[in-house]
C-alpha cells in the first residue's frame, strides 16, 4: 500500500485484518525487517517504510532528512490508517524514537506504544553548533547515487561489519530487502536507501527538550532490549525518564534487532499489553 504525505509517496507492507498497528523500522532499514514479526501480531498491520528508505520515495532535490520530517510523516500516516481511533505501534530503534515524540505530541493518537532496543539519543546543546558545520560539509560531499554491493551476501556481510550484535538470519533479511537493481548503474545491486540520509542533521532535538516532551506522554510504553543491544539497562532508562508508564523487558542472547532474533518473544510480550 502507499500513503500520499505531503505529496511524498510512502510505502508500506500490510497484513491481516482488524484494528491497525504501525510497525516503524529503524535507520537505514526498511519495511521488511517486520516481516517475522508482523504476522505473528493480533489484527491489521502495516509496517511503513520511512521516507528516502525501502520503496518509499525520495524526498526531491533541495530537500533533506531532519528527523522531526519522521515524526511529521508519522502524523500524517496515522491519521490515514486510522482516523477515528488511537493506534498502537511498534517501533524499533529510529522508528521507536520518532513514535515516542508522537506520542508526546500526539498523547490522543497512540494507544499504546512498544519500543524495541530504543529511545531519543542523548544530544546535548553543546553539540549543535559542530553539526552545522558538519551539515554544510555532508550536503557538498554526499552524492545521491546509490551505494552499490556485490551480492546479496556481501550486503548481508557489511551489516553484520557495521552490527556486530546483527545475527547471520537478521542480516540476510535485511540485506535481501534492502538492495536492488540500480538503472543508473547498468542495474548493478544498490541499496535502496537514499546517501543523503547519512547527512548529518543540524536540527537534533537535544536531551532538554527530550525531558519536556516526555512529560507530555501519557501513553503506556513497553521496553524491549536485546540483551547485547544497544539500549541502557533498565536502571538507567527509569532514572532518565522517570516520569514514563514504562515496563521494561530484556531478551537474553538477542541483539539490536530483537524482533528478528526472538520474533515470538517479542510477539508474546506485545501481546501482554
Amino acid at each position: 500500500m502507499l500513503f500520499d504525505v505531503r505529496g511524498l509517496k510512502l510505502h508500506a507492507i500490510e497484513r491481516g485484518q482488524g484494528r491497525p498497528t504501525l510497525l516503524l523500522h529503524g535507520w537505514l532499514d526498511h519495511a521488511h525487517s517486520f516481516d517475522l514479526l508482523a504476522p505473528l501480531l493480533p489484527g491489521r498491520t502495516a509496517a511503513l517504510d520511512f521516507r528516502g528508505h525501502g520503496d518509499s520515495q525520495w524526498v526531491g532535490a533541495g530537500g533533506f532528512y531532519h528527523f522531526v520530517e519522521y515524526i511529521a510523516d508519522l502524523d500524517e500516516v496515522a491519521e490515514q490508517l486510522s482516523p477515528s481511533e488511537p493506534l498502537r505501534i511498534v517501533g524499533h530503534s529510529m522508528g521507536a524514537a520518532a513514535a515516542l515524540v508522537y506520542a508526546a505530541a500526539r498523547p490522543a493518537r497512540v494507544e499504546h506504544l512498544t519500543m524495541i532496543d530504543a529511545v531519543p539519543l542523548k544530544i546535548s546543546t553543546d553539540e549543535v553548533p559542530a553539526r552545522f558545520t558538519s551539515y554544510l560539509q555532508d550536503l557538498r560531499k554526499t552524492p545521491r547515487r546509490r551505494r552499490r554491493v556485490e551480492s546479496v551476501a556481501d550486503a548481508a556481510e557489511r551489516l553484520r561489519r557495521n552490527n556486530p550484535s546483527l545475527s547471520a538470519k537478521a542480516a540476510l533479511i535485511l540485506a535481501e530487502h534492502g538492495v536492488s537493481p540500480d538503472p543508473e548503474q547498468d542495474g548493478m545491486l544498490a541499496w535502496k536507501w537514499d546517501p543523503l540520509l547519512r547527512a548529518h542533521s543540524p536540527l537534533p532535538i537535544t536531551e532538554d527538550v527530550v525531558q519536556l516532551l516526555m512529560a507530555q506522554v501519557t501513553t503506556p510504553l513497553l521496553a524491549i532490549r536485546g540483551e547485547h543491544g544497544m539500549l541502557s539497562g533498565e536502571g538507567e532508562l527509569r532514572q532518565r525518564f522517570p516520569h514514563l508508564h514504562l515496563t521494561v523487558h530484556t531478551v537474553a542472547g538477542a541483539g539490536h534487532h530483537v524482533h528478528l532474533d526472538a520474533p515470538e518473544q517479542v510477539a508474546s510480550l506485545i501481546a501482554k499489553r
